[in-house]
């Protein structure tokens, strides 16, 4: 549960801090082309900017979720991006889209504490006492689960309820009739009666049905062993040890014994597998109720009905508006100063700016020293650029990487130094355990640090090698 947590959370945190570097990137001709929309055209520049402004920042501040948020500043976004930095986005806002499914994911992998599961698990290890299950028996009417009524066999079977055991199993083998292990339980009982062929018969019939199941073949042919012993018959008692020790030695020497003649200890029982445990530990309705309250905190106002329609609507038309890009053409960067290039405001501008137009294409248009003014003015902004992208790089640890276009690594290193960061954050336990550890904490700050640090070193030289290429 941590671990998909933090996964969780840096994933929407890894997503977010991509989009806003690119926001930020973009914000300027944002701005610009926004006087540009009909409504706006006669408006003065400061009002128009205001107004996107205000369009941006509402999902903030009336709280209408995550996902509006990053979709409003996507859509602001979209036509200034190249496609690099467009699909890595795509695939940052679809990992966001699935959290909810992760989670219910998540639940279903770790739900045990009120299951069916672990009521089987204390009554398999002895941790309900003998009014509890009876009352327990009780609840469980006359069709219990199969491992449910197994588990009550094996505790009725321990307190020398013979009688009771067998009446379980019985239920058990309704809900299960091949299940291999409930024959040698069933066959330690009619040992216990004294029914030595009706036990010999559930013994051999485990071995045939146990196909690889190597615990229930050494158990069934270890409690084999001791039928033989007890008529008399050492050469097959023998030779059932010594196959039982061959099929699994371990399983017998933790749960058997030789000298020891009580009834649990001289005849092993099988306990309820595992994978018979699982399907009683799923818990339907609390999985889709966590994965109703992560969809509801990413989605905020965004209508059940309409997720994950919305969002993959959404994405579905900001491709189909990339198409269209060169039919609208938005304001660009432009490639001598980096101010806003528009063809509406410059028609002949193409690819630079009124001023940049003026200086560098129109012969004659300015005085030699406003050329050289500009000159001086575009290196300046090119040494900046390259101490900003320095500072970047060493402040976010993989923010240079867009403004060097590689957007899927700058997304990488983000959801790696945040995951190492909400395993920290989140040290006490997204879900903490019933015996908590005092050194679990610290474990995970051992473990996350050196993480953080290795990824972070390695992304700003590799960012710092690319701005000094």
């Amino acid at each position: 549960v941590d671990v998909m947590a933090a996964l969780g959370a840096a994933v929407l945190a890894a997503a977010a801090a991509l989009l806003l570097l690119l926001l930020l990137r973009s914000l300027p001709l944002f701005l610009h082309d926004v006087r540009h929309l009909p409504l706006l055209r006669g408006s003065a520049p400061v009002q128009a900017s205001f107004l996107g402004l205000v369009l941006l920042a509402a999902p903030l501040v009336f709280g209408l979720g995550p996902l509006l948020a990053l979709a409003v500043a996507l859509a602001a976004t979209w036509l200034y991006l190249s496609h690099a930095e467009r699909g890595a986005l795509t695939v940052a806002l679809l990992l966001v889209v699935a959290l909810p499914w992760v989670a219910e994911w998540t639940t279903r992998q770790v739900t045990w504490a009120g299951t069916t599961a672990e009521t089987v698990h204390e009554l398999e290890h002895g941790l309900l006492d003998d009014s509890a299950v009876d009352e327990l028996a009780a609840r469980s009417g006359e069709a219990p689960p199969a491992a449910l009524a197994a588990a009550l066999g094996r505790h009725y079977k321990r307190r020398g309820d013979l009688a009771g055991a067998l009446r379980w199993y019985e239920r058990a083998q309704q809900g299960d009739e091949r299940a291999p292990e409930l024959l040698v339980n069933v066959g330690n009982v009619r040992f216990l009666e004294g029914d030595m062929e009706g036990a010999k018969a559930s013994y051999l019939l485990a071995s045939d049905r146990a196909g690889g199941d190597l615990t229930v073949q050494a158990a069934a042919h270890y409690d084999l062993s001791k039928l033989y012993l007890r008529i008399s018959d050492i050469g097959k008692s023998s030779a059932a040890r010594d196959r039982a020790e061959l099929e699994d030695g371990a399983f017998l020497r933790r749960h058997g014994a030789d000298d020891d003649f009580s009834a649990n200890r001289y005849l092993v029982d099988v306990p309820v597998p595992d994978a018979r445990l699982e399907p009683l530990a799923a818990d339907p309705a609390l999985a889709e109720g966590v994965r109703e309250a992560a969809r509801a905190r990413l989605g905020g106002v965004v209508p059940r009905a309409a997720w994950p329609w919305a969002p993959l609507g959404l994405l579905a038309a900001l491709w189909a508006v990339a198409l269209l890009a060169r039919r609208i053409d938005p304001s660009r960067p432009c490639e001598k100063c980096g101010r806003t290039a528009c063809l509406r405001c410059e028609p002949g501008g193409g690819a630079l700016c009124g001023q940049c137009l003026n200086v560098y294409v129109k012969k004659g248009a300015v005085e030699p020293r406003f050329r050289q003014q500009k000159e001086l003015a575009v290196r300046r902004r090119r040494k900046l650029a390259a101490w900003g992208t320095r500072a970047l790089a060493v402040l976010t640890g993989g923010g240079a990487y867009v403004l060097q276009g590689a957007p899927a690594r700058a997304l990488l290193v983000f959801l790696a130094l945040a995951f190492a960061a909400f395993l920290v954050i989140f040290g006490a336990g997204a879900l903490p355990p019933t015996h908590p550890s005092p050194w679990a904490t610290g474990a995970k700050v051992l473990l996350a640090l050196p993480l953080a640090a290795l990824v972070y070193l390695l992304a700003v030289r590799d960012q710092l090698r690319r701005i000094t290429g």
